[in-house]
């Protein structure tokens, strides 16, 4: 069992020999690699303090660091707003093969709920909006328990409104029997009013005011495009 430790350490000792004389011979061999050069932890003796060197290159590697982790979290929202561009995109061309009012409205509420990773999708129209069919008459919301005082200011604003609302308004939009924590409210406008398309999720951070809307109102804009000739707004 010594003579295989003995072993082991000579060739051991040799391995780092051959490193060092290696690194000697070609110097310029640890610049054309960083990753390997950055990462090299070398001390610098000072009688028991760490010398300015060392902090240096300490703090110098956690910014590296800090910056790696910042870029990879660029790169992940890059992803994911390309994934979001593409399914926009096959959204449209969907929308644009489809023409009826109950495709159209199925299709959107399949598309959004998918991805946007939201728990509830659905559409209310103010009250006056109408369809030839019919198709909407229990998506309009009632005009005598204050819901339409409440929505016509989202819709006039042109903005979606993300967060959470009051109990009576989430029974009201998505219905008596559904808990939802937080929403984002779309309005569906052209030349009128129409309505909301409503995302609403039982997780009460998924919607939260601050969050970016510009998907949001584009989705709301294309959405409204289709169904200006769906619908007659009075």
């Amino acid at each position: 069992m010594s003579e295989v430790t003995a072993e082991t350490a000579q060739t051991d000792q040799a391995d780092e020999a051959s490193v060092i004389q290696y690194l000697q011979d070609n110097p310029e061999v640890l610049m054309a690699y960083p990753e390997v050069f950055s990462s090299l932890a070398i001390p610098h003796k000072t009688d028991g303090a760490t010398s300015l060197v060392e902090r240096q290159l300490k703090l110098l590697r956690e910014e590296n660091h800090a910056l790696t982790s910042k870029i990879d979290e660029l790169v992940g929202i890059a992803r994911e707003n390309e994934e979001l561009n593409q399914r926009f995109h096959r959204l449209a061309l969907e929308l644009m093969s489809t023409d009826q009012l109950h495709d159209v409205l199925a299709l959107v509420q399949d598309q959004v709920q998918t991805f946007f990773y939201t728990d509830f999708v659905c559409f209310r129209f103010l009250p006056g909006v109408t369809d030839a069919d019919n198709v909407i008459e229990g998506l309009c919301l009632k005009q005598d328990n204050g819901i339409v005082d409440s929505a016509q200011p989202w819709i006039k604003a042109r903005k979606p409104v993300c967060g959470r609302q009051d109990d009576k308004i989430n029974r009201e939009l998505f219905g008596a029997d559904i808990r939802i924590g937080s929403s984002a409210l779309i309005p569906l406008y052209h030349t009128g009013d129409m309505g909301l398309l409503c995302l609403g999720s039982t997780s009460a951070d998924r919607f939260g005011v601050s969050m970016g809307t510009i998907f949001l109102q584009q989705l709301g804009e294309l959405v409204s495009n289709r169904l200006k000739i769906l619908l007659q707004v009075a």
